[in-house]
């Protein structure tokens, strides 16, 4: 057993001092520029789709949009690993953590409600996040939710909130050019690269019902946090902002499960709750604290 030991032992050493030396290294701009390449190309394949009657280009960019989002995943992980905190201490890192969320959230309706978000559209706007993030450059910064877990899942449903309003954004945009086409009897451009109305219509409402919800969870310990701080004002805007956009997102649900609200009149309603998620979210970056 000594011998095993001895013998085994710089081999672990070689490994961890290898390992070491890998994370030592930070990821550059050119890295996040590539990954947004990735997903760029995804959304051409797609948006080209029409014009390859074997479907051979749209399975592509499917299959181009999923790998992306894994690479990002691992991109991510190992900007958490290296730093030993969530990746959304600086402005860049929410970037890059919302579009993980969408990109991500674009392939679980895929593979779980069987509804398939345009690939184009999640493809471009995750690549547009990705670009502004290594623009902005994706240092990161002392964590302040570093030993304190429900702070931590607070941010974390805050994100992932932000990343289904988004998504439900895309999914109420697609719908009202789609119901503008059906209106006009246009079917082709991009009229043809959107889903039909009716998967829109029913996954629209499960995602703003998912977005009051995880928006809800993160206000609650928001607020709890807020209240023993001795009030202070610098996170009373952001709440306010949240607070409006949750209330305007259980307004829309509840008209919606009254009835009052179907078709393009939801979607128009979706949009205009998420204005005040934009302002939530732009208040919630470090820099603007």
């Amino acid at each position: 057993m000594e011998v095993c030991q001895n013998v085994t032992h710089p081999q672990f050493l070689g490994m961890a001092l290898f390992v070491a030396d890998i994370t030592a290294l930070p990821l550059t701009r050119d890295c996040w520029v590539g990954a947004a390449a990735v997903f760029l190309a995804a959304a051409l394949l797609d948006w080209y789709a029409p014009r390859d009657n074997s479907g051979k280009l749209q399975a592509a960019g499917l299959w181009l949009l999923r790998a992306g989002w894994v690479l990002i995943t691992a991109m991510l992980a190992y900007q958490g690993l290296q730093t030993r905190a969530l990746p959304i201490t600086s402005a860049a890192e929410v970037l890059l953590s919302i579009a993980w969320g969408l990109a991500g959230l674009a392939g679980f309706l895929d593979l779980t409600f069987n509804h398939r978000l345009p690939s184009w559209a999640i493809g471009s706007a995750t690549a547009v996040c990705l670009v502004i993030a290594a623009g902005l450059g994706v240092v990161p910064h002392p964590s302040v939710t570093a030993n304190k877990p429900m702070l931590m899942m607070h941010v974390g449903a805050a994100v992932l909130a932000y990343c289904v309003l988004a998504a439900q954004a895309l999914n109420s945009a697609a719908y009202l050019l789609q119901d503008r086409a059906l209106a006009k009897r246009q079917f082709g451009g991009i009229y043809a690269l959107l889903p039909s109305l009716v998967p829109l219509d029913r996954v629209g409402s499960q995602l703003l019902g998912a977005a009051v919800w995880l928006l809800g969870l993160s206000l609650v310990i928001g607020a709890t946090d807020w209240a023993q701080r001795d009030l202070a004002l610098v996170a009373l805007p952001k709440l306010s902002a949240s607070l409006l956009t949750w209330v305007a997102g259980l307004y829309v649900i509840i008209q919606r499960r009254r009835h009052r609200l179907a078709g393009a009149a939801f979607a128009r309603a979706s949009l205009w709750a998420c204005v005040p998620a934009l302002i939530a979210l732009y208040l919630s970056l470090p820099h603007a604290r």
